[in-house]
């Protein structure tokens, strides 16, 4: 599988990619696999060839994975990260424990990460500045993952403004989007062409991919199941809601103000 092959595999696995978008029911449209029906000379000579190409994506990291500066995330972008996605993806870091999956139509009250902490995220922006997602230094967060070519996310982005723009929202509340699922074959890519497009004021981080384990670093580690995805957390940095799908704007500031801690 060559590099393009495995991250379209990275886009096309994620059920929250494929099924997701608002609150649509769930559409499985994952790759197929086939059954292996290579002789034993052929998958010798596959085991061969990703040995291979594991020695050359080692050597490649080693060779170009520098030291974090500054307050940047201490992480790097994969090495065999095909070159369309570069500067549309990552570095991100994780600094704490994985976010258990919301689960399609799971009532915000029936989450099973309530009250759990959330993990921080240290990223970058399209500009390349660093970004903090950390409710215990920067105070009440509200976390909106979007990806580009999600309808849904297309309405509900203009929705938050108009509460931006009303002073609708908490003024204490930190707003940050990571934008995720990248993916140049579907619409409005860049990504970061497309959020300013769409007036998005507020910070936002560039979701990684871990092309090892054929996922989005930020999704995965907050549960992500769906799109528009929104996590709010408390100023103990816990996560007091979740929620996917689309909301009118009355509802949207309904679960923001009904949700954060007092």
């Amino acid at each position: 599988m060559n590099h393009r092959q495995r991250l379209a595999t990275v886009v096309g696995a994620l059920v929250l990619v494929t099924a997701a978008c608002g609150g649509d029911d769930p559409v499985e449209s994952g790759p197929t696999e086939t059954a292996a029906t290579e002789t034993a000379a052929a998958e010798t000579a596959a085991a061969e060839t990703a040995a291979a190409e594991t020695a050359a994506a080692e050597t490649a990291a080693t060779e170009t994975a520098a030291a974090p500066t500054g307050d940047g995330p201490n992480a790097t972008i994969a090495p065999d990260l095909p070159e369309e996605f570069v500067g549309h993806v990552g570095p991100l870091e994780v600094i704490g424990a994985a976010l258990p999956p919301l689960g399609q139509g799971t009532a915000v009250e029936a989450d099973p990460a309530l009250g759990m902490a959330a993990p921080v995220l240290v990223g970058l922006d399209y500009d390349g500045a660093t970004v903090r997602v950390d409710a215990t230094e920067n105070g009440p967060t509200m976390v909106v993952f979007v990806a580009h070519w999600c309808p849904h996310c297309n309405s509900e982005i203009p929705r938050i403004n108009e509460l931006r723009d009303a002073g609708s929202l908490p003024a204490d509340l930190d707003i940050v989007a990571v934008s995720t699922a990248i993916d140049p074959t579907r619409p409005n890519f860049p990504a970061s062409k497309w959020l300013d497009d769409l007036d998005w004021t507020y910070p936002v981080i560039a979701d990684g991919v871990d092309m090892q384990a054929q996922q989005f670093i930020g999704t995965s580690a907050f549960g992500v199941d769906g799109f528009p995805f929104v996590t709010l957390i408390g100023a103990d940095g816990t996560v007091a809601a979740r929620w996917s799908g689309e909301h009118d704007t009355d509802e949207l500031l309904e679960l923001v103000t009904s949700n954060l801690p007092a």
